[in-house]
């Protein structure tokens, strides 16, 4: 799924290994910037893709605007009974992932607009908006740091892009930035996205970190 708003981090949609070019498969992943299971399956979603010579295609959202036109409830609406064994899977799979959580971050659930537009500046840049992505999930589940508020943000891309930080948190705060944001929760909508992580792969959509050894089995299939 191509996408003409951003820059190719890669060589025109490929990988060169010893000069020869691999086409590489592209992974849309659709996910909110403080959603607890993409912090639990970004840094997998990355060896997945290394190993398989992919490239992922980040894609912070709307994940408030997805759950309202998917009549989807959020997470934080849910009943207790379901909110209670969601943080026995989110200390699971941390566990086995071997992450720090905090099943009750401080700032949780959090305005995802003004993190997600720092996200998509850097790869509209063309950065890999990678480390940004997963500092930013670390922050709410790891960290206790509110990531919808400027200064943290201004810190932690600081930290990430020191050299490019200010071109990023100008672009972040433009009307592109903005654009990009909308544009990508349009496509994720129209994609069938219904919550987050969501991986797309030809079409193909895989909900859930949970789901990565079904990305891995596709991506070994296909790539």
């Amino acid at each position: 799924m191509s996408d003409p708003n951003t820059k190719a981090i890669t060589n025109g949609g490929a990988n060169v290994v010893s000069g020869a070019i691999l086409m590489s498969t592209t992974i849309d992943y659709y996910y909110a910037v403080m959603s607890g299971f993409a912090y639990l399956g970004e840094p997998e979603l990355r060896r997945i893709a290394d190993a398989a010579n992919a490239t992922i295609n980040y894609k912070p959202m709307d994940i408030l605007r997805v759950f309202a036109t998917t009549e989807t409830t959020p997470p934080a609406k849910q009943s207790p009974a379901r909110r209670k064994y969601r943080d026995i899977e989110i200390a699971r799979w941390a566990q086995l992932r071997g992450l720090p959580v905090n099943v009750a971050p401080k700032h949780w659930p959090i305005l995802p607009a003004t993190p997600s537009r720092a996200v998509l500046s850097a790869k509209h840049l063309g950065l890999d908006p990678g480390p940004l992505s997963f500092a930013m999930l670390r922050g709410v589940w790891a960290e206790d740091e509110n990531i919808a508020d400027a200064d943290t943000i201004k810190r932690i891309v600081s930290a990430t892009y020191p050299d490019q930080a200010d071109e990023i948190l100008k672009l972040a705060t433009a009307d592109t930035s903005t654009q990009l944001f909308e544009t990508v929760t349009d496509e994720a909508i129209a994609a069938g996205v219904f919550g987050s992580p969501t991986f797309v792969i030809d079409s193909e959509i895989f909900f859930g970190q949970d789901r990565l050894d079904l990305v891995a089995k596709h991506l070994g299939a296909t790539a």
